[in-house]
Formats: structure tokens, C-alpha cells, sequence
């Protein structure tokens, strides 16, 4: 058959306008999670990601990144994966992702007993590893569909596989930023196994709920303290115009924020705050790291089951006395750069709400 585009998705891609993205893609593998089966550990955007496709008709299958390292550990993530699949319906297979260092050496075990017992629940188990792994720790893999990835024109994988993954620098419409992108060559339906059965009396025809107002709380350093929190658009943070800001602290009433900030050094790594902050602990509590910020970068992530909102923010800066227009999230239409401010020059004032 004539291959199929397929995307892979989880929340690093933010909230995905599905409804743009349909009619460029034949299915798309959504992450339920990582690890042990704790609900903490599940992905943020499973439920949106897997309540839209349905609503939308989107063939869909879904992956689970593995730590296991034991047959304790591969339970638990088999029951993870079956507790995010329940209720809901699938027409790709199932896939343990393999690629953590320090698996290798449990690798083939974990696939065997959680693909084994996806089987005896009646679904179509497949694993997903690069050609390194495939080649030298899973050769004895061999009862499960295969996901290969190479990042390459043509893939030099030997073994029969049913979907490449061929990069991980693909740009779809209703993603912003890069996208995994596949190409499947088995046709949907003949891979889908028993999970196809599995009943969704109420995640397909699930209306989205309004979540009503949402508040973002936040102060920043600047001038050698801390200045007051501010609510949402009620004020601007920071000390005046000149004064450089050197660390941002924000919390969210409801949902949480993925954020990071730029200085003088690059990208610092993104945190997630939700309905609260440290600001005696300078490197998971707050944003920065003592060097003046020159961009601003903020997403807002949904509680699954609402209709999604994003986050909204602006600054100043030392080159400038008003307000740069606002970002929404990591946007990079109608004009936006997915970030604000401007690298070189420090903000010294900062405003954000959720909308």
C-alpha cells in the first residue's frame, strides 16, 4: 500500500488545534505517559490529545515512554498504559517506547510482558525504538508490530517494521513548533487488533466544560528585592523602567504553567508551576538565575475535560518604555515570535493572565 503520514504527539507539543491538523495527516500516536502507573506521571495533554481525535475521527494509537528496569516495574507501566487506554477506542497499535539509557539490558523483557499483556486485553501491541536498539538490544523482538526511528531520506532499517519515523523536525498546521513525523505502511484497520472494540460511551461526545476564571499570581526580583505579587493584569511586575529583572516567580489558580526564561547565557530549562511557588529555592522554584532576563517564554496547560485557554503576557524593556504587543503561549502566528521580549535588552516590567 502507498505509505500514510502519521504524527506522534505529547505535551511538548502544547495544545494542538486538531481541527487544523486533520487534513494534513492520515493518524497520529498520542503519549499517555512515562514510567510506573501514577497519575502524576501521566502526560499532561493525554486526555485533551485523545478526547479531540475522537471527537474528530482521527485514527489514533498510542506510546508509553518505559523506565523499567524489572518485571515489577514493567507491571506497572502495563498498568499504566491500561488505564489511560480505558474507555477509549484505537485503530494504531499500542507502542512501548524503548530508548531510556540504563534499559538496555532489560529492554526485550519489558516488551514482552507488557506487549503480552496488551494482547490478553485485547489490543495490538508494538514497541518503538531507534535502529541502534533494534539492531543490537531487541533482535529477539520479534511478535510485536514495529515502529522504527531514523532521522533520514530512506530508512536502512533491514527488519520489517510497519511505520518510520523519519524526523523529528516536522511542522504541521495546528502545532506550534517542531512534530515527530511518520510514515506508516499497513493499513489502519489491519493492525488495530481487539482494542478497536473497546467502547467510548462518553470521551468521544464529551462536551468540554468552561473553567471559568483563571488567576496567575506573580512578583519578580529586580533593584536587589522582591517587589509585591501582582493578579493577573492588575498591575505590572518589576521595580521601574531601568531596572532589569532578574527573577520571575508565578503560580496559576487552576491548571498549571510550563515557562522558561532567556538571558545573556541562552534558554534556561523549562520549569511548571501550579498553584505555587518557592522563591527560597532559586533553581526549581523561580525563574532565572541571577543574570538580567531578556525573553519570556509561557504556556498554559488545560486541565483535561476544559475548554483551553492559554497564557497571555508582555514585557518592557530597558530599550523601551511601553509594552511589547502580548504573546499568546508559544505562538508563532499573526506576528508573534513564541516568546516575549527582545534578546540583548533586559525586561524591566512583566504582566500575565490566563485567557
Amino acid at each position: 500500500m502507498s505509505k500514510q503520514l502519521v504524527i506522534d504527539v505529547s505535551e511538548h507539543q502544547g495544545v494542538i488545534n486538531w481541527e487544523a491538523a486533520k487534513p494534513h495527516i492520515a493518524g497520529a500516536i498520542i503519549r499517555c505517559g512515562y514510567g510506573d502507573n501514577y497519575a502524576s506521571q501521566d502526560d499532561v495533554q493525554w486526555s485533551r490529545n485523545i478526547t479531540e481525535c475522537e471527537r474528530l475521527g482521527i485514527p489514533r494509537g498510542v506510546y508509553l515512554y518505559s523506565y523499567a528496569t524489572n518485571d515489577t516495574m514493567a507491571q506497572s507501566e502495563l498498568q499504566h498504559i491500561l488505564r489511560c487506554l480505558h474507555g477509549h477506542s484505537f485503530q494504531l497499535p499500542i507502542y512501548l517506547d524503548v530508548e531510556q539509557a540504563g534499559t538496555e539490558g532489560y529492554a526485550a523483557r519489558a516488551c514482552q510482558i507488557i506487549c503480552e499483556g496488551l494482547k490478553a486485553a485485547g489490543y495490538k501491541p508494538g514497541v518503538y525504538a531507534n535502529t541502534n536498539w533494534w539492531n543490537n538490544y531487541l533482535t529477539g523482538v520479534t511478535a510485536y508490530t514495529r515502529w522504527v526511528a531514523q532521522y533520514n531520506s530512506v530508512c536502512q532499517y533491514s527488519g520489517k517494521h510497519d511505520i518510520w519515523q523519519y524526523t523529528s523536525d516536522g511542522s504541521v498546521p495546528g502545532i506550534n513548533g517542531r512534530v515527530d513525523m511518520n510514515w506508516c505502511y499497513t493499513e489502519f484497520g489491519s493492525i488495530a487488533g481487539g482494542g478497536t472494540a473497546v467502547s467510548t460511551p462518553t470521551a468521544a461526545s464529551q462536551k468540554l466544560k468552561d473553567l471559568g476564571q483563571v488567576d496567575t499570581i506573580y512578583e519578580v526580583y529586580a533593584g536587589g528585592r522582591w517587589w509585591p505579587p501582582v493578579t493577573n493584569y492588575s498591575d505590572w511586575a518589576g521595580r521601574a523602567d531601568g531596572y532589569p529583572i532578574t527573577y520571575i516567580a508565578m503560580k496559576v489558580t487552576k491548571g498549571k504553567v510550563r515557562a522558561r526564561v532567556h538571558t545573556a547565557n541562552g534558554w534556561l530549562p523549562y520549569l511548571e508551576f501550579g498553584n505555587r511557588y518557592n522563591k527560597n529555592d532559586l533553581t526549581n522554584g523561580v525563574l532565572g538565575n541571577g543574570n538580567p532576563i531578556d525573553a519570556v517564554e509561557i504556556y498554559y496547560y488545560t486541565p483535561a475535560g476544559y475548554k483551553y485557554k492559554k497564557a497571555v503576557y508582555r514585557v518592557s524593556d530597558l530599550k523601551h518604555n511601553t509594552f511589547y504587543s502580548e504573546q499568546y503561549d508559544n505562538e508563532t502566528t499573526n506576528g508573534m515570535d513564541g516568546y516575549a521580549g527582545l534578546f540583548g535588552s533586559a525586561v524591566d516590567k512583566f504582566q500575565m493572565k490566563i485567557a
